[in-house]
């Protein structure tokens, strides 16, 4: 898994406006097949995984988790910015078989 490049509080959660969505990027893509097995064999709640759309959705602890066949990924329901570095660094150690590059 590459390292995170910076992480962007890019605006309140619409639920709670003291919980922000966090925005940022792995450094490199994501083979879907593999993403969405890995999340299935953990049995991810609330997961939805799209190989043709390549996007994946789960919840994470009491994370919102998006993330992208580019390896965007989208947090909603972080406190700051180390919070959402814990849960990047916690999905990036989930998916490590599932990186591109």
């Amino acid at each position: 898994m590459s390292t995170v490049r910076k992480i962007f509080l890019a605006r309140p959660c619409i639920e709670d406006a003291s919980l922000f969505i966090a925005e940022s990027s792995f450094g490199s893509g994501l083979d879907m097949d593999v993403v969405c097995r890995i999340l299935g064999e953990l049995k991810m709640p609330e997961m939805r995984c799209s190989t043709k759309l390549g996007v994946a959705r789960f919840r994470l602890d009491n994370w919102q988790v998006m993330i992208y066949r580019n390896g965007h990924i989208d947090i909603r329901r972080v406190k700051d910015v180390d919070d959402a570095a814990k849960a990047i660094e916690m999905v990036g150690i989930m998916l490590k078989d599932g990186f591109t590059g």
